[in-house]
């Protein structure tokens, strides 16, 4: 399963808005096993918002990092929940070095 094959399975209900911003930032990890994508995904999205100004257009896509974020954690408890652990390791080390 790719991980806008994922995301439409796992969130057909969400708003068009939210689902768009988080299809696009993993477009180009589609590749990539589900759980990796999403966190890549919200990467990208984190390091927009810090660029950001702070203002109301930082909202969505804040909101949609968190939501793939918290995403890609579920994603991998579906698929291999005794890896938790090390994709939140992962994850923290390439937020460390910058590397979305």
């Amino acid at each position: 399963m790719t991980v806008n094959e994922w995301l439409q399975a796992h969130l057909a209900d969400a708003p068009a808005d939210l689902l768009s911003t988080m299809a696009e930032a993993v477009a180009s990890f589609d590749r990539l096993p589900v759980a990796e994508a999403l966190a890549k995904g919200a990467s990208v999205l984190y390091a927009e918002v810090v660029q950001g100004t702070g203002g109301r257009e930082d909202a969505l896509p804040l909101l949609a990092a968190d939501a793939l974020l918290t995403h890609a954690f579920e994603a991998q408890a579906e698929l291999d929940p005794e890896r938790l652990s090390t994709v939140a390791m992962d994850w923290t080390a390439a937020e460390l070095v910058n590397q979305p």
